[in-house]
């Protein structure tokens, strides 16, 4: 329970909660920010405007927040004191950055430093020689792991003259005026086309002279009132970018709607710059946001539209035929791709045991088997609690966090290292004989191994998603507490009923391979096994964030390794007391160092934001699209046939698929034939509209293939996990000809 308290903790606890949870233990004196007040002037002159810096300085790794900041933090705010006849006027914010917080909370601020700039008129009467002190009371919100208030009251004190005072601070006002927002039809060659979609959603189509084909487009929305501004999906081109903006509301919008906010975009220097933008949003519009309390718009979000091949437990679908299909489904994920490697340990383990007495072999099928339940029990908890805050999960959710892709690929790595004989977890002594009962000694493997086996294999099965499991889960995660636990445990049972059963008949075991020394030879080679594991996490890990974070990775498993290294070589059963404690400990040591210098402080997973991969789309022979729901609904509205492909980098069935059919030449020849649209849903990193659309098809992970026939998407095929080039080829053709379409009854689609 501690590890599932501290995985909660860690990913999907909101940040205002932090926030409220560190108030009370906040000192003034312990701000992480700094702040004066400095001038583009070295004096004041009477009647004159002058500008006015709140220079805001933060430590490494805290951040304070934008005048919207985002799904959580607070804005920071300035309270003046000012000489009689004094005015101040509203501060403009430099251009923000993205934050990723934890719980997926995405907000807008800075990092490292910031300046408002704030306008200050004089009055006409003021005396020269006399001094004028103005005096700011700032308040901000700073974030790093947790959240803080902080506040301070900064003074400035010019003089007064009559004549043209020199200016100050030239270099640090220039720096951030080029920082603030222009009117985005000041910016020369910029050009933005605006369309807006049934369902509240507003695209924005951006283009700039000079910067063809440059990533570092956004936006970034202020405030609106009664409408909610969703995430802007940014698909970047060799013309510009598409920015589309999802509006929703949980009441209905009267009159119209002003849109404001900054439009990102990448200069031909490379910098980035923004361009104010204002929207008028008409009522004609604003009837089709979702919730806005209008139901009449042109089209129906494909979110809102019911599909005649979805069939739910109504249709006919008992309980207990999904817990049969749970079943199924996790005895057949003893055979995909991600658990091999664990399996062909367990086995090796079988291998040992023959011989044994029968009562300790059945002993140690049902603790594997314990482990396998108690990870499946862990994993649904999680869900339950995610599902009671509001969030949207599906099979396979943690590897979308990639501080957990790290640790596992450092976790996976020891244990290739263990293999290959580097280090052998021994203790000393006393020690040995207390606990022999619980690790078996030198011969078999014990309970703890048999239990540690179990939770490996779960957590390497999640990526996968095994026929029949997909129906299940889906329908699994749609349901009350109960019924979760409850297909859970049936997903866990079947994963380890083979296990159950050979342990159950211990005579079945002489069918295998007697000891002998060809199990070193055996056990280095599933030591490489686990090493290709270890090259399938960085690869999704490079996915996610980008081969320096593959690098830095590499230099936290050397740290890992060394540390690896120090107990297989210092300690040993020989070894004093001390010694062995001396050596863990700096194992530990080097462990949490290496994470710290490597990953912490130099990689700041945290503030990864999804979809910031590179697009290796052109290498592909198929014509793939990324996802976006406005790009979808387009396409659905023209009337074109549509190939979605629901997909992960961590998910190795999805891989097979791809290569075996997908990369199939005949495959490859019907796609660019047929005119089909091919769309790719990369879940790799956490999607809400991939989820729920997800969620839409009865499913709870990928991988998913839905194809939409040509007018009529209300009546996809729904592809199953495993496919075949043939049935690729079939239902494209029965989606670029409905007429020619089968009965959807007998339709692959049909499938529950």
């Amino acid at each position: 329970m501690k590890r599932n308290s501290r995985l909660i903790g860690r990913f999907f606890v909101p940040v205002l909660l932090l926030c409220v949870i560190s108030l009370s233990a906040h000192a003034s004196d312990g701000s992480h920010t700094t702040v004066r007040l400095v001038a583009d002037v070295s004096a004041v002159r009477p009647g004159e405007t002058f500008t006015v810096g709140v220079l805001m300085t933060m430590e490494k790794g805290w951040h304070t927040y934008w005048k919207n900041s985002g799904e959580a933090g607070l804005p920071t705010e300035i309270q003046w004191t000012l000489p009689r006849g004094f005015t101040a006027g509203e501060a403009a914010w430099p251009v923000p950055e993205k934050h990723l917080e934890a719980g997926d909370v995405l907000t807008y601020g800075y990092t490292n430093e910031t300046m408002l700039l704030v306008p200050v008129t004089a009055p006409a009467g003021l005396a020269e020689g006399s001094r004028a002190t103005l005096e700011a009371e700032i308040s901000w919100l700073e974030c790093e792991k947790i959240c803080v208030p902080g506040s301070a009251r900064a003074t400035l004190t010019l003089p007064v003259v009559l004549a043209l005072p020199p200016a100050a601070n030239t270099k640090l006002f220039g720096r951030y005026r080029e920082l603030i927002p222009r009117p985005a039809a000041a910016v020369p060659g910029l050009s933005l086309e605006t369309t807006f979609a049934s369902g509240g959603r507003v695209s924005l189509r951006g283009r700039l002279e000079g910067a063809e084909g440059r990533d570092g487009w956004d936006f970034y929305p202020e405030a609106l009132g009664a409408l909610e501004v969703g995430r802007t999906e940014v698909t970047s081109n060799a013309d510009g970018a598409m920015m589309t903006i999802p509006l929703s509301s949980g009441q209905p919008v009267a009159g119209k709607q002003v849109l404001r906010g900054v439009v990102i975009y990448p200069s031909p220097d490379g910098t980035r710059r923004g361009a104010d933008l204002e929207l008028v949003l008409d009522e004609n519009f604003l009837a089709t946001v979702k919730g806005a309390g209008s139901t009449q718009g042109p089209a129906v979000s494909i979110l809102e539209r019911e599909f005649t091949t979805v069939q739910g437990p109504e249709a006919g679908q008992s309980l207990a035929l999904y817990l049969l299909f749970a079943l199924v489904g996790g005895v057949l994920l003893n055979i995909m791709p991600c658990v091999l490697p664990v399996i062909a340990l367990k086995i090796f383990g079988l291998v040992k045991m023959a011989g044994h007495e029968p009562a300790r072999t059945r002993r140690l099928g049902w603790v594997f088997s314990l482990g396998i339940l108690a990870s499946f029990l862990v994993l649904a908890l999680a869900v339950i609690v995610l599902k009671l805050a509001g969030q949207q999960v599906g099979w396979g959710f943690q590897f979308q966090e990639p501080l957990f892709v790290i640790i596992m690929t450092a976790v996976v790595f020891a244990f290739g290292l263990s293999l290959f004989g580097v280090y052998e977890i021994r203790l000393p002594g006393a020690a040995v004989s207390q606990v022999s009962a619980l690790v078996g000694g030198q011969q078999g493997k014990g309970y703890a191994a048999s239990f540690s086996e179990g939770v490996f294999a779960t957590v390497l099965a999640t990526p996968c998603t095994a026929p029949f499991l997909g129906s299940a889960l889906g329908f699994a995660f749609a349901q009350p507490p109960g019924i979760i636990l409850l297909i859970f445990a049936c997903v866990a049972l079947g994963m380890a009923l083979p296990y159950l059963l050979i342990t159950a008949r211990p005579a079945w075991l002489k069918f295998l391979p007697k000891p002998g020394e060809w199990m070193v030879t055996a056990k280095q080679f599933m030591g490489f096994l686990m090493m290709a594991t270890v090259l399938w996490l960085l690869y999704v890990l490079g996915k996610q964030l980008g081969m320096e974070a593959v690098v830095w990775t590499l230099a936290f498993l050397l740290a890992v390794g060394c540390a690896c290294w120090l107990v297989g070589r210092f300690v040993t059963l020989s070894a004093p007391r001390s010694r062995v404690i001396a050596i863990w400990v700096l194992a530990a040591v080097l462990t949490v160092a290496g994470y710290v210098v490597f990953i912490d402080a130099i990689l700041d997973v945290r503030s990864v934001i999804g979809g910031q991969r590179a697009d290796d789309s052109g290498e592909e022979e198929i014509a793939w699209q990324p996802f976006s729901l406005a790009r979808l609904e387009e396409e659905l509205a023209s009337g074109r046939p549509v190939f979605l492909d629901f997909t992960a980098e961590w998910c190795l069935t999805c891989k097979v698929n791809e290569r075996t059919v997908l990369g199939d030449r005949q495959v490859v020849e019907k796609f660019r034939g047929s005119g089909i649209v091919a769309i790719k849903a990369d879940w790799t990193n956490r999607h809400p509209d991939i989820t729920r659309l997800l969620q839409k098809f009865g499913r709870s992970g990928v991988p998913l293939y839905v194809v939409f026939p040509a007018g009529n998407p209300g009546a996809p095929d729904v592809l199953p996990e495993v496919i075949t080039p043939s049935m690729v080829i079939e239902a494209i053709e029965r989606a670029i000809d409905p007429g020619a379409a089968i009965d959807a009854s007998h339709a692959p689609g049909s499938r529950p």
